[in-house]
């Protein structure tokens, strides 16, 4: 395909990192008057479970109740063993998989190379295979269960379906948001594109709390549209605008919310959870940890001007004390024995 892609058919960055540089072009969208989605009869505690595990993939989060509900329906249970091959380097795609129970090892081997390598582990929660699907690429590793699996596996019409024509327009957008941030300039295509698949949207009207000091915190906020600033201890410490970035002290530290941020102007805000925050942020903690020396310094110039301040309040006691003691003396001096004063005395005479 020559000049400019559209962009519903320009590769992702993660394909582009995972598909060991094998041709690949789009896989069109299927007309979705025409689609005849599979129906697996389930019992309605099984239908529960695969919409816990829809909740927890950022493919499905985009999804109406009518398109859950035809994921949920064509959704296959399938299990492997410790020492199974989920999926295997090279052969072609024809599931997308969520992980309910156990953990996964994916292994690489590049061209040229005698041994495969590991190169990530999934847990309960993720999810897998979309590539495949996505594109007509072979699938570009092989996952191997590291223990007894439990997995939701949905079939390509399906995923092309109702997936494909609700995220792909929203995934390019973070994408697009992402290489616009500071913070993740560090980052290659392929990490800034996993963050994207984890990221939530959220909206704060003028004047709401995004984030509260002193209340735990489970998310890091960057700041898509709009302004916010940061108070701590009643005095305005950082200003946000686009691209920007706040939260993460909590989830660094394991502490409380160290200061309070506030939406300046109507705000469109991403987030990222905790769990994929340690997950998918580690190249850049350096970075973070220097945002969080400058909050404490903040806190310290706070912390040093309330101490000046009860120091001055502390001698000014003490000199309103010392002028009291003379004030006394010299009353003292000019009293007579009997304590009434020695002018008034002369009047008497």
């Amino acid at each position: 395909m020559s000049g400019r892609q559209s962009k519903e058919c320009r590769p992702t960055a993660l394909l582009a990192e995972r598909r060991n540089s094998v041709s690949a072009e789009c896989t069109p969208l299927l007309d979705f008057a025409q689609f005849k989605p599979r129906i697996i009869p389930k019992v309605d505690d099984t239908r529960k479970r695969i919409e816990d595990a829809l909740h927890k993939c950022f493919l499905f989060k985009s999804l109406d109740k009518e398109q859950t509900q035809i994921v949920i329906s064509a959704a296959k249970e399938v299990n492997y063993a410790k020492g199974d091959i989920i999926i295997r380097q090279g052969d072609p795609g024809d599931h997308f998989f969520m992980l309910e129970e156990g953990t996964c090892d994916v292994w690489i081997k590049e061209s040229g190379d005698k041994n495969s390598r590991m190169v990530k582990r999934y847990s309960k929660g993720d999810s897998f295979g979309e590539l495949a699907l996505l594109y007509n690429a072979p699938r570009a590793a092989t996952i191997k269960a590291l223990s007894d699996c439990v997995l939701w596996a949905v079939d390509r019409n399906t995923f092309q379906t109702i997936v494909m024509s609700t995220t792909m327009v929203k995934r390019d957008l973070y994408e697009q948001f992402l290489q616009d941030v500071p913070l993740l300039e560090t980052l290659d295509r392929h990490e800034r594109s996993a963050i994207a698949d984890v990221l939530v949207d959220e909206y704060f009207v003028k004047g709401e709390d995004i984030i509260v000091e002193a209340e735990p915190g489970d998310k890091m906020y960057f700041l898509e549209n709009g302004k916010a600033e940061a108070i701590c201890k009643g005095k305005r410490v950082m200003e946000y605008s686009r691209g920007d970035y706040f939260g993460e002290l909590a989830l660094l530290n394991d502490q409380p919310r160290a200061a309070t941020v506030t939406s300046v102007t109507q705000c469109k805000c991403i987030s990222i959870d905790r769990d994929s925050f340690k997950r998918l942020l580690g190249k850049v903690e350096d970075i973070l940890n220097r945002n969080k020396n400058l909050y404490q310094t903040f806190r310290d110039d706070d912390d040093e001007k309330e101490k000046d301040d009860i120091t001055e309040e502390e001698d000014k006691k003490q000199e309103t004390s010392i002028n009291d003691a003379d004030n006394k003396d010299k009353k003292h001096e000019t009293s007579g024995s009997d304590g009434t004063d020695k002018e008034d005395d002369k009047h008497h005479v």
